[in-house]
């Protein structure tokens, strides 16, 4: 009977042993899948960064025979209706969906006028100014107004005459060539022509629209021997740059309007310039020449702080000379188009030519971006029409700009920069994720400097020196300090400790060389008492003089700090430290960040250490002391070797708790993405930087994109070091198995 019991006892155990490691496992295996999927989430969500620029074919017509030259095309943000401006002055309307013209309009000409100039004036607007062999300037605008009728969209085209004028007429000549044209319309309203008409002469006509007065102004001077070869205008009126036919370059500036300037004339290339173009920004300038040169070049600040155009990015030569170049009206790409009909689409500023083909046998006469940079549209010579799907999602995140450095617009040389947003649609983002690991390994170092040494000077003394009823309390209190909420931390130290440091900064220097001097000499005169006198000091007692010793090292340092500052840094210590190292004191830094961090982790790297020292045999400590060792030699040589893994587990754990704490280093310090050493700076962490930026990342968006790649980067980072901390470890362990 007994026995029948104990087995179905023994039955019921199995049972449950069973259970347990059914549901063990189940949530080991969980967990590893959970992990698993995490970093499989992250790595879809990044990887179409790594997707290249595509073009698709969505169109490619041959359109009715037409005896006229197409001087300018275009398209609506729907891409469903078209225009084609010829050299008669005709817009033809060609609906994309249907294949056919619909409406037509007109720019009215004098009997045998044409256009023979053209001149698009806006990346947003379809306004151009067109210049005749009669010397009229027209400027029109054609809008692409969508209505809606029966839940349907329907487009509809007009064409609209902005301004007319005729040039003056040169003396002894009947009428005047409009050769080449360069027109604008800013943001502000105001008109910016410049041509050369066919006398060589290069003018220059400015519309106040606010005061309703013009400008005029006759350049050709400026050019000396130069013939001009093309011109173009920044898109807010500002600049106005002239290619000649050596190669040569000068820039105009029109920011004051009643005193217009040659600010700079510099050579480009030793052949004709044969197309410019100004980028989103009104910055880069494109630049193409004769021989298929393509480069991008902006004003750079010189040794006399003048601003001063240098060449920055050179793409790929194209196989003859550059005759169109058209920006984007989104980012910083660009199509160049050479007169053999082949094409390249480059973006500025990564330096990279993401496309390049050729869709016709015959040049290209007329381009287009559509209106979201998601299309373009082209017209050979031979009236075919080709319209292509554009996805260039994320151009601006490449491996150059991601992790190396770049030459931004207004910087005056490469450099490492993350700022992902600006004030305006024009900002060229900036996405170098090296500030950000920088920053989190800066945080590191300081929050380990400060952590490791006291929490594991706490461990060896609360295992090894201090009495039971002592350690009993100070454990306890060391590992309630880990139930503090990260939150709390980085609120005190935000706003309490921070502006506490910078008031106090004196004594704090002070005090980091005061009270270890004062240690010292205090241990010094410890070991000068009688070893029979030290001995009758109860184990634990001794830290009663500890008391004393801070007291003097603060009352030292509190009546030192004030004389000291006045005498030796004129009563501004933080400005003495900026005039002489130029350093300059931000009040969220490292120190406050590195004495935050510390704090959360010191309980982490004090409870691992502290259970790995106490968990040694009593018997190895027993035979170092037997055999003549002291305390302390005992704890060196015996007992630290055999608890060496579980302290590098500790300070491992630490170091993983630190490169993924969040609220803390975004609450401490000013986020400042800075690549400086320095402890009175500041830094932006990767973890920060996801909790800042993430809210206002637009889904799908590249910085939306480049935030789950720095996410899937931190896993890494935490995964290599929980690894390296597993498999060390085990080595340590391994290495002093036999103590």
């Amino acid at each position: 009977m007994i026995k029948s019991e104990q087995t179905i006892f023994q039955r019921r155990v199995d049972r449950a042993n069973r259970r347990a490691r059914f549901l063990i496992t189940i949530g080991g295996y969980s967990i590893i899948v959970s992990i698993v999927g995490i970093l499989l989430f992250l790595i879809y969500q990044s990887l179409p960064l790594s997707f290249k620029t595509s073009m698709k074919d969505l169109l490619i017509v041959e359109l009715p025979l037409r005896v006229n030259k197409t001087q300018l095309i275009g398209i609506d943000q729907y891409q469903e209706i078209s225009y084609f401006l010829d050299d008669k002055g005709e817009a033809a309307y060609y609906s994309i969906i249907n294949r056919d013209f619909l409406t037509r309009d007109s720019i009215q000409l004098e009997d045998g006028e044409k256009i023979i100039s053209p001149a698009k004036g806006s990346l947003n607007k379809e306004v151009f100014a067109v210049g005749t062999d009669h010397g009229r300037i027209i400027t029109s605008e054609i809008r692409m107004n969508p209505r809606y009728q029966d839940n349907r969209r329907f487009i509809e085209p007009s064409l609209k005459i902005l301004d007319t004028f005729t040039v003056a007429l040169p003396p002894e000549t009947e009428v005047n060539h409009i050769e080449k044209i360069a027109f604008c319309q800013n943001e502000d309203g105001n008109l910016f022509w410049s041509w050369l008409d066919h006398t060589g002469n290069l003018h220059l006509k400015i519309y106040n629209s606010e005061d309703d007065i013009s400008f005029d102004y006759l350049l050709t001077e400026y050019l000396g021997r130069e013939k001009v070869s093309t011109l173009t205008f920044s898109y807010d009126g500002e600049k106005l740059i002239i290619g000649s036919q050596t190669g040569e370059l000068f820039w105009f500036d029109l920011s004051d309007e009643e005193a217009v300037y040659l600010r700079q004339n510099w050579k480009s290339s030793q052949f004709a310039i044969t197309a410019l173009a100004f980028l989103i920004g009104n910055s880069s300038l494109v630049i193409g020449d004769q021989t298929g040169l393509i480069e991008v070049w902006f004003p750079v600040r010189d040794e006399n702080d003048q601003f001063r155009f240098k060449p920055i990015h050179q793409f790929k030569e194209m196989s003859a000379a550059v005759i169109q170049i058209l920006g984007s009206p989104r980012d910083r790409t660009f199509l160049a188009i050479d007169e053999t009909g082949r094409i390249q689409l480059n973006y500025s500023t990564s330096n990279q030519t993401q496309l390049e083909f050729k869709k016709s046998d015959y040049p290209v006469v007329a381009a287009s971006f559509a209106p979201k940079a998601d299309g373009i549209i082209l017209l050979d010579q031979k009236q075919k029409l080709g319209m292509y799907q554009l996805k260039n999602e994320h151009p601006e995140a490449t491996l150059k700009t991601l992790f190396g450095k770049v030459w931004y617009e207004g910087y005056i040389q490469p450099e490492f920069v993350w700022q992902s947003t600006g004030g305006s649609d024009e900002f060229e983002a900036k996405l170098s994720i090296v500030p950000l690991i920088f920053g989190t390994l800066k945080g590191t170092f300081y929050a380990m400097i400060f952590s490791v040494p006291l929490a594991l000077l706490a461990a060896i003394y609360v295992s090894q020196f201090s009495p039971r009823w002592l350690s009993r309390i100070i454990k306890p209190t060391v590992e309630i300090m880990a139930a503090l909420p990260s939150v709390v931390i980085g609120f005190l130290a935000g706003l309490y400790f921070s502006p506490l440091f910078e008031k106090h900064l004196m004594t704090l220097v002070l005090y980091t060389f005061i009270l270890p001097l004062i240690f010292l000499l205090s241990i010094f005169l410890w070991r000068l008492v009688p070893e029979e006198k030290r001995m009758r000091v109860p184990m634990g007692w001794e830290l009663l003089f500890v008391i004393p010793v801070l007291g003097i090292s603060s009352l030292a340092v509190l009546g030192l700090s004030n004389p000291i500052e006045v005498t030796l840094f004129s009563s501004n210590f933080k400005q003495w430290l900026f005039e002489t190292s130029g350093q300059n004191y931000d009040q969220r830094n490292s120190i406050v960040v590195g004495f935050a961090l510390g704090f959360a982790v010191i309980p982490i790297i004090f409870t691992i250490s502290e259970d790995a020292l106490s968990n040694v045999p009593n018997s190895l400590s027993s035979a170092s002391l037997a055999l003549g060792a002291s305390r302390w030699q005992t704890v060196r040589r015996v007992v630290i070797p055999a608890a060496a893994g579980g302290i590098f587990a500790a300070v491992m754990l630490g170091f993983g708790r630190v490169i993924g704490e969040t609220m803390i280093v975004l609450m401490a310090t000013g986020n400042t993405p800075i690549l400086d050493l320095s402890p009175l700076n500041g830094f932006r962490a990767m973890s920060a930087c996801i909790a800042v930026e993430i809210p206002e990342a637009p889904v799908g968006g590249t910085l939306y994109r480049v935030l789950f790649l720095i996410a899937f980067l931190l896993f890494i980072f935490t995964f290599i070091i929980n690894s390296l901390s597993a498999v060390i470890g085990d080595r340590l362990r391994k290495k002093y198995a036999r103590f």
